[in-house]
């Protein structure tokens, strides 16, 4: 467990990843990569921060947690089942549901900093 006063500190371009496995893909290659700022927090629950980055393709993926994230660069557009679908580029701002069920098509070279909490 992470102690009160750990100062976490990372860059929207890192240089040390690792492998992010994508199951279950439709088209093209994920190839996701994850940097991690953070993979626990000071409290109960979940929380994990980083950065995710991914090539052009298109799998399912269900959210774990809470997510929110900020596009750093690329498009991508995430069909949520049952909801609505999002077009994201570079700059955009966005929060799903823990256990929200989706289709990520990743249209060009993508990267993102999320923040999972649940």
């Amino acid at each position: 467990m992470a102690t009160l006063n750990q100062t976490y500190v990372s860059t929207d371009n890192p240089t040390e990843w690792e492998p992010f496995p994508i199951e279950n893909v439709i088209e093209g290659d994920p190839d996701g990569k994850v940097s991690w700022l953070r993979q626990e927090g000071a409290g109960d629950g979940m929380l994990l921060a980083g950065v995710f980055t991914g090539q052009p393709s298109k799998f399912p993926y269900v959210f774990a947690g809470d997510e929110t994230f900020h596009v750093l660069e690329g498009r991508v557009t995430i069909t949520v089942e049952g909801g609505e679908t999002v077009e994201l580029s570079k700059g955009d701002i966005v929060s799903f549901p823990k256990g929200a069920s989706a289709v990520w098509h990743i249209h060009e070279p993508a990267k993102k900093f999320f923040v999972i909490s649940g």
